[in-house]
């Protein structure tokens, strides 16, 4: 025996089905990395700074390529005293498989303190991969102290969570970029 309304329930489930469809497929557009990410920095082989440390976040605001929005924060400890460092994202920028998607990109600088400890933030347009974050002395072309990576073994590490804007529609405007300046609150 028929149960009453099934068929009803039956043609609603049927209609509905391509209409959910349609307004999922924007949501699996987004990279694993459109989330909050929780890096962990540890020192490379050969550091200038063997005892350093960080942790950071860098998380997604919404948006799409090339125009979406990020809010980076990092905090270093046991770096050289009184130094200048950058950090540098691999891969910011460019389609896969060109020169610009291998090539570091600076995200902010900061100068440690007298204990060696420091760190930056910075507002963000515009991230296509997040797999390596680096932190050099001296600038761009310096040493290589830390580094976090997806990269199962290190150094460092990186994890993914997903936030209210990795899940929503958000429009994006288009913003000016300037040149990198250095972060307002680390800037002595």
């Amino acid at each position: 025996m028929a149960r009453p309304g099934g068929r009803r329930v039956l043609l609603i489930a049927i209609l509905l089905t391509p209409l959910l469809v349609a307004l999922a497929s924007p949501f699996t557009s987004f990279a694993d990395h459109e989330s909050d990410n929780e890096l962990t920095f540890e020192p490379v082989s050969d550091s200038p700074s063997p005892a350093g440390s960080g942790t950071g976040t860098i998380e997604f605001r919404g948006g799409a390529e090339p125009d979406s929005r990020w809010t980076i924060t990092f905090q270093f400890a046991g770096l050289q005293p009184e130094s200048k460092y950058v950090t540098l994202v691999k891969g910011r920028t460019g389609d896969d498989d060109s020169p610009e998607a291998s090539a570091l990109s600076p995200i902010c600088t900061f100068r440690t303190d007298g204990n060696g400890g420091g760190g930056c933030w910075f507002y963000l347009v515009g991230l296509r991969r997040l797999g390596i974050v680096q932190v050099r002395l001296d600038g761009e072309d310096g040493p290589v102290v830390l580094q976090a990576t997806r990269k199962e073994g290190g150094p460092g590490s990186m994890t993914s969570t997903t936030n209210i804007h990795s899940l929503a529609l958000t429009a994006t405007p288009r913003v000016e970029r300037d040149s990198l300046p250095a972060s307002p609150v680390a800037t002595p």
